[in-house]
């Protein structure tokens, strides 16, 4: 008799790397015989992939099991990701979930689950399992190819995983381990494989992606493998997810100057504006150091798109060390901002800090930062009024039945068209700015 086909849905959280776990995940599943539907969908097995920079993500982590249950109450859930890899215990007892499985296991997704299959039909009261191996036990990175990223018109190609960095704030050194690179051949099969599928944006990731190269017996430059991408014939671009200061080299930004191929767009975390909080932070940066890449970057590369992450309400963040945070983000040509709201995470050294910034003076310079923000991203946008754009068109209209997309100054654009320019690099005009949405049309 046939076995029934499951089917798997993923709720994906966090960062682009977890976004290309979630596609290496779904790629063995299919290969394995199960059938991949969306996260609103009834499935018979879900699997959030966690992640935990925060206290709220770590809230959203959670949420995603009670979601997919509200679904289907009967389904296997399987908890995976960053915040499974640092909590596997208290994770466990999480109520309706099976299965609680490591950031270095992820690639066993598929027996992990025939094998839960199998005991619960054997067992209706199997008690959830803990599969992790230890993150930082010496181990090889190979990322698999991957042609299908559900939903998604950009290919997330993950370069480099772990980090060897000791913020005092994070907790990726403990939830994904040392920095590892995949091979320079690995990555250009694995692009050429994305650009075969059809995808035209390619997304390199990594957790702390310009240090790619850094771990290899004679070390590489990012920017080297950048360069070997950009050389890959088709119709594609390339984009770079977050990548932190100290990696960005003139090879880089002068390629980002010159080549059409690549997006003029960085994105690059700042943190904090105040020196002696970016020690305590442990941060490999001053703010002079950071000044100087991005006026390097901003002098070679016209209308650079230029976003940061920013901490408010460190420990020991006074109003004045607040306020030259201020003054550099006005200072700075950013054009969008992520500004996160300070929340301790056990397990790092700022977990012990004292001096701990009062929860309604957070919130407030929280708001300070994201108005400011909101006015930058406006005035830089209305710099492309009557412009003509590339806007790499998405699979899903807006609720108005417009087409949408991002430009490759990473602006959000909608415009009418046919079903036909769907996952396509399209050439618009911009017509209209305002402060909720970019409007366009066709580029005659």
């Amino acid at each position: 008799m046939k076995r029934k086909k499951n089917k798997v849905a993923f709720a994906t959280l966090g960062c682009r790397t977890n976004q290309n776990d979630t596609a290496e995940m779904q790629s063995l599943l299919e290969q394995d015989g199960f059938s991949i539907v969306s996260a609103e969908e009834k499935a018979d097995i879900y699997v959030v992939n966690t992640c935990t920079v925060t206290q709220k993500s770590d809230q959203s982590s959670r949420m995603a099991i009670k979601k997919s249950l509200a679904i289907n109450d009967k389904a296997i859930v399987v908890f995976t990701g960053c915040y499974a890899q640092l909590n596997p215990e208290s994770s466990a007892k999480l109520e309706g979930l099976d299965v609680v499985l490591g950031n270095a296991n992820k690639l066993e997704i598929a027996e992990v689950i025939k094998k839960k299959l199998t005991r619960l039909e054997e067992n209706n009261s199997v008690a959830v399992e803990i599969v992790m191996s230890d993150i930082h036990a010496p181990r090889t990175f190979k990322a698999l190819p991957v042609s299908t990223f559900q939903g998604r018109t950009k290919a997330f190609i993950k370069v480099q995983t772990g980090c060897d960095e000791k913020c005092s704030f994070c907790t990726v050194v403990r939830a994904r381990g040392k920095s590892l690179s995949d091979s320079r051949s690995n990555i250009l099969s694995n692009v050429v494989c994305a650009i075969e599928a059809g995808y035209k944006e390619i997304t390199l990731t990594g957790i702390n992606l310009g240090t790619w190269g850094m771990d290899f017996s004679t070390p590489e430059t990012f920017s080297s493998l950048v360069r070997d991408i950009l050389a890959i014939r088709g119709d594609f671009r390339v984009r770079l997810s977050s990548i932190n200061p100290m990696e960005i080299d003139d090879d880089l930004i002068a390629m980002i100057a010159e080549n059409d191929k690549i997006c003029p767009h960085f994105h690059i975390p700042l943190q904090s504006g105040d020196d002696s909080i970016l020690e305590q932070m442990r941060r490999n940066y001053n703010v002079q150091q950071y000044l100087d890449i991005v006026g390097k970057a901003c002098d070679r590369i016209p209308n650079l798109a230029l976003g940061a992450d920013v901490i408010v309400g460190f420990p020991g963040e006074t109003d004045d060390r607040f306020e030259n945070t201020r003054k550099l983000i006005e200072q700075l040509p950013f054009t969008y901002l992520h500004a996160f709201t300070y929340s301790a995470r056990e397990g790092t050294e700022a977990y012990d800090f004292d001096n701990l910034i009062p929860k309604n003076i957070k919130k407030e310079r929280n708001r300070i930062l994201n108005a400011i923000a909101d006015q930058k991203a406006f005035n830089y946008r209305q710099n492309f009024l009557n412009q003509t754009v590339t806007v790499l068109t998405e699979m899903q209209r807006t609720r108005d039945g417009l087409l949408k997309g991002h430009t490759e100054h990473y602006i959000p654009v909608v415009f009418e068209g046919d079903d036909a320019l769907k996952n396509q690099l399209v050439s618009v005009q911009i017509t209209k700015v305002d402060e909720s949405q970019v409007h366009a049309c066709l580029a005659s």
